[in-house]
Parts: C-alpha cells; sequence; structure tokens
C-alpha cells in the first residue's frame, strides 16, 4: 500500500468525537453546537427531543464539504456557482447520525447569544415551517447558526463571522425568514 493508501485508510477510520455531558440533559429548544476542531467554523442545530436536532444540513455532505461548498458560493461567479452548488434542505437528523470531522466537540451551547428566548409553542412552530424547506447556503448570509438561531430566538444571528457585530440579527435573512412564516400563517388560516 502506498503513502497516500495509509494516510486514507488512518483518516477514514478517525471517528472520534466528544459529545459534552451537557448533550444527555438537552431539552427541547437547547442549541446544539458541532464544534469543528480543524476549521474553527461550527455546524448549529436546535434539540427537538429524543436525540434528534433540526439542523440547516445538506443529505451527505459533512461539515468540511459544507465550508467548502460555501467557499466557492463566495468565490464563484454567481452564474456559474450555482449550477454546481445544490440547494441546502432543513432536516431533523439524530445527533450521532450528523457526519462530523473527527474530533468534533458536540455541546449544548446557550450561552453565546445574547438574545430573549421564544417560547415552545414558537420554537416548534418555526421547526414545522421550515422542516424539509430547501435554501441555498450562503455562510455570511444565512448558515447553521442563523437558522438554530432564528428558530431559538426569532432573529438570525451568526457571532462566527468575523467582523460582524456579536449578537446582531442580520437583518435581510429575518425578514425572509419571518415573511415565510407569516405567508404560511396565512395559508393556514
Amino acid at each position: 500500500m502506498d503513502l497516500l493508501g495509509n494516510w486514507n485508510s488512518m483518516f477514514s477510520q478517525m471517528t472520534w468525537r466528544q459529545t459534552d455531558q451537557s448533550v444527555s440533559t438537552a431539552e427541547i429548544g437547547d442549541l446544539i453546537e458541532f464544534v469543528n476542531p480543524w476549521l474553527g467554523l461550527s455546524l448549529w442545530g436546535v434539540y427537538v427531543g429524543e436525540g434528534h436536532v433540526i439542523h440547516f444540513g445538506v443529505g451527505d455532505e459533512n461539515m468540511t464539504q459544507k465550508a467548502c461548498r460555501s467557499f466557492l458560493q463566495q468565490m464563484a461567479p454567481k452564474s456559474s456557482g450555482d449550477r454546481v452548488l445544490k440547494k441546502t434542505r432543513i432536516c431533523t437528523q439524530r445527533i450521532t447520525d450528523i457526519k462530523v470531522p473527527p474530533g468534533t466537540r458536540i455541546r449544548v451551547n446557550n450561552n453565546k447569544h445574547n438574545l430573549v428566548l421564544s417560547t415552545q409553542e414558537a420554537m416548534r412552530h418555526r421547526c414545522e415551517t421550515f422542516l424539509h424547506q430547501e435554501f441555498k447556503y450562503d455562510l455570511m448570509n444565512f448558515n447553521s447558526e442563523h437558522f438554530a438561531t432564528f428558530v431559538r430566538y426569532g432573529h438570525a444571528v451568526c457571532n462566527q463571522i468575523p467582523f460582524k457585530k456579536k449578537n446582531e440579527a442580520h437583518k435581510d435573512t429575518t425578514q425572509t425568514l419571518q415573511m415565510i412564516m407569516q405567508q404560511r400563517m396565512e395559508t393556514e388560516t
């Protein structure tokens, strides 16, 4: 076996992840953070019970692939980038089934955002509204943290983007998500 084969074998076997004790006691509506040790970016989801989170996920993409995809979106002109990059579907998954790089730390992290918590009913309604909907992933304007904070707080916020003011809602993303919620309410009545 060549050197590359040995490296591929070694990395394919590295599936360890560090799950904090806080995850075993997570409550519905808690923010679950998947801290990527290699990229410095986190995947965010909202705990919905029975070991599941709702998140802004891409079928079989792992966090590294998502980051690369987001980078391509920033670098490629929209006309060519849109043909290569798929939309992202809001989904629920068991925490243990989410593909993450080796060494990822999984934890409840409700302390990173200084925002007012929404009611359980509002969070549940947001989850139901967005489950299975497709959106274009955009690291700067609509990523997993934007989605998770909108579900929990009603404001799309991302504190992991450098040079952005902390705890400041992304106005366009928040307005778009609020508009979708409003349209859903109007069709239900």
